[in-house]
């Protein structure tokens, strides 16, 4: 049964105000999209002008997961969209035999990943995993799947359920209203596809996801 979670309440924001952020061109969101080492480590404009492991950035949100989905050390967890691994890494400090896998699109950040999990990484699009059906337990995937063009986006959302044998989790960019679009208009340098909630629900019903989700919002 499908339902909104907010599994993300204890991810740090930016301390970035609206005005404060660099006008975004066309330009810089065509660097970031490549997802190099311009949008990782490079500057702000691009991306997170430097993406590196800081111990407890995801120690509530792995917290939250593993309380919601009663994660056990027997339990095998895909991360869509892994980047350097770190949330996997917190997910194996907080469960040590957890059975962790990651997958992304990045070759740089696969490259640059926690020495940890590096083992356990992946290049793949998150539209076409290399699994076998029902190969984990949880799947996630947190601002990954708007990544992707809506086409693909589907596409995404059906290979999440095809590869779980239980629970997923997605988070990705949705407004509710105009104030909040605007928002994300101003914000966004990498995604594709960035619907009105509802819109969302919709291709979450036509893709067959069941999965849980949450909306990320540029002001909670």
């Amino acid at each position: 049964m499908r339902k909104r979670v907010n599994l993300m309440r204890g991810y740090p924001r930016s301390p970035e105000r609206m005005a404060e952020r660099p006008l975004i061109s066309e330009q810089d969101r065509q660097v970031a999209q490549k997802f190099g080492i311009e949008y990782f480590d490079g500057d702000r404009r691009h991306g997170y002008g430097g993406y590196r492991y800081h111990p407890k950035f995801w120690t509530d949100v792995v917290r939250e997961i593993s309380n919601e989905y009663r994660l056990a050390s027997a339990t095998s967890v895909l991360d869509v969209g892994c980047a350097k691994g770190f949330m996997l890494r917190d997910l194996q400090l907080l469960h040590p035999h957890l059975q962790v896998v990651g997958v992304d699109v990045s070759r740089y950040a696969l490259n640059c990943a926690h020495p940890d999990v590096s083992g356990f990484l992946l290049e793949a699009s998150a539209d076409a995993l290399p699994f076998k059906d029902k190969s984990f337990d949880l799947v996630l995937s947190i601002n990954t799947i708007h990544n992707l063009t809506y086409d693909g986006a589907g596409a995404a959302l059906s290979e999440i359920m095809r590869v779980s044998r239980k629970d997923a989790f997605v988070m990705v960019d949705g407004w509710k209203n105009e104030s909040e679009k605007k928002d994300l208009d101003a914000w966004i340098l990498t995604a594709q596809t960035v619907l009105h909630e509802g819109d969302w629900i919709q291709l979450f019903a036509r893709s067959g996801y069941e999965g849980d989700y949450w909306f990320w919002k540029v002001r909670e």
